[in-house]
């Protein structure tokens, strides 16, 4: 999910993107064309002030709870194993926005979901794929968004309607 630019009209897009392994980062047939167009389209079409990311490799704590990174330059989180020693090595860009992460903990709070901020990082799932389409960020912040720790459907939906006015 992004939040929105005044470039666009209408709201911001939401995407659900697929990523892999940190192998990703070096592939230029389908997937690597793939993240070609999705940087292009996130940095010169949609232009947002941020992007927050919901990822399934983090889990919030106990049934109800979701976490939300809060770091000013989020660690890259190595959650692969069994790859070449150069991508445990591999950096990125990127920043965080403390100030976003509190306004996402907010609003998840105002939906009655028990929400919490904590300097987290990001993993494989977050920077791989933002990596690979945006081999520089330009200083757009990305924060990360934990599922719950369960699969109710119902619960997750309502963290995606509660994340709604980000758009």
């Amino acid at each position: 999910m992004t939040t929105a630019s005044s470039t666009l009209n209408t709201k911001t897009p939401v995407f659900f993107i697929s990523h892999g392994g940190p192998n990703l980062l070096e592939r230029n047939d389908k997937p690597g064309e793939f993240y070609n167009w999705f940087g292009k389209y996130i940095q010169e079409t949609i232009k947002p002030k941020a992007i927050v990311v919901i990822s399934a490799h983090w889990q919030g704590q106990g049934r109800l709870g979701i976490s939300v990174d809060s770091s000013e330059t989020p660690k890259l989180i190595y959650d692969f194993y069994n790859f070449p020693e150069r991508y445990y090595k591999e950096t990125w860009d990127h920043t965080g926005s403390p100030e976003l992460a509190g306004r996402v903990v907010n609003l998840l709070k105002q939906s009655g979901i028990h929400a919490r901020s904590e300097e987290n990082g990001n993993d494989h799932g977050v920077w791989v794929p933002l990596k690979r389409a945006m081999r520089s960020t330009g200083g757009l912040p990305i924060v990360e968004v934990s599922t719950f720790s369960h699969e109710n459907m119902p619960l997750h939906i309502k963290l995606g309607e509660a994340l709604a006015p980000l758009r």
